[in-house]
């Protein structure tokens, strides 16, 4: 059985809204991540179901969004957009050495996520 995506949103509303005890800001970043591959690995098994053959690199994260930009008018270019957005916030969460509101991007690119989810189940 493949793995359901949606369920690392729960992850990700899990780490930015916990007291774990642990550094509140690693937390919130891995939040972003979740909430970003939530989105991201959703759409690309609906497009995979659509029969999109991803090159499994980097490059897919383009090519998905692509795929729903030119197939779905536009949902598929909402999806797109946010999927850009969740992206870039991803990156800065995962890369950048400061990261200066981390609360919001965590929140922000929860409510993405939400919206990617929300606009697949519409397809």
């Amino acid at each position: 059985m493949s793995f359901d995506w949606r369920k690392y949103l729960d992850v990700a509303e899990s780490l930015s809204a916990a007291d774990l005890g642990i550094d509140r800001e690693a937390c919130l970043r891995s939040s972003v991540s979740r909430a970003y591959y939530a989105a991201f690995g959703s759409a690309r098994s609906r497009a995979r179901e659509k029969r999109l053959r991803t090159r499994q690199s980097a490059a897919e994260h383009g090519e998905v969004s692509v795929f729903f930009a030119q197939q779905y008018g536009d949902a598929g270019g909402e999806i797109a957009k946010l999927l850009g957005r969740l992206r870039t916030n991803r990156n800065a969460a995962d890369y950048d050495d400061v990261c200066e509101d981390a609360e919001g991007l965590s929140t922000e690119s929860i409510a993405y996520a939400g919206q990617v989810l929300n606009l697949l189940a519409t397809l």
